[in-house]
């Protein structure tokens, strides 16, 4: 998808500013008019609000409550119509979708994210925590030509998340961005039952 400008996104506090990462995602994603999208940690919206602006069936799920009320604002704001649900990784998500999108908690820190605010970018000791289950169980959620797009980085357990999904996916790596101290890079991954999801 492309950065359409004149989508306003507003924020709360505690909700993750759409960042380097957001963004790379967003123009990596390819979703047409009629296909089912999650926006899984959907955050202030931005991709889930692109998505129903392209005629997708749209999804948006967060763990943080304050999310979901931001994206059913920035929903609202941009005159698009789509389900927002409190919901703990797939916990609360029912179906299937053609296209995934998870920009994860991915940044290995030692201690414990104390606010909403840290748990978006907080994944844990080795930047897998959230990661690691998402990639466990979103096949399930996958139409049989499903793709997820999702964020990985150097800083998050990158290794460990590509030996993860090698169960049960096939991996193209198609975006990346290098800074100073990172490398961002958007994934794309597809259900390969050959490699023993079922």
């Amino acid at each position: 998808m492309k950065l359409d400008r004149s989508i306003e996104i507003d924020l709360l506090p505690e909700v993750y500013n759409p960042s380097d990462d957001s963004y790379l995602i967003l123009e990596a994603i390819e979703v047409s008019a009629g296909q089912r999208l999650l926006d899984m940690g959907c955050g202030s919206g931005l991709i889930a609000v692109h998505a129903a602006r392209a005629g997708a069936e749209v999804i948006a799920a967060d763990v943080n409550p304050r999310a979901v009320e931001c994206t059913r604002r920035n929903a609202h704001k941009n005159d698009t119509r789509f389900e927002v649900i409190l919901s703990d990784l797939f916990e609360r998500v029912q179906g299937s979708f053609d296209v995934i999108a998870f920009n994860p908690p991915y940044l290995a820190v030692e201690e414990t994210a104390t606010s909403w605010l840290e748990r978006s970018w907080t994944g844990g000791q080795e930047g897998t925590d959230v990661a690691g289950p998402f990639l466990e169980q979103a096949s399930e959620h996958l139409t049989p030509n499903g793709r997820i797009y999702m964020i990985l980085s150097s800083l998050g357990g990158l290794r460990t998340l590509l030996k993860i999904a090698k169960k049960h996916y096939r991996s193209e790596m198609i975006n990346e961005k290098h800074m100073f101290f990172e490398s961002i890079f958007v994934y794309r991954f597809e259900r390969d039952i050959l490699a023993g999801d079922k």
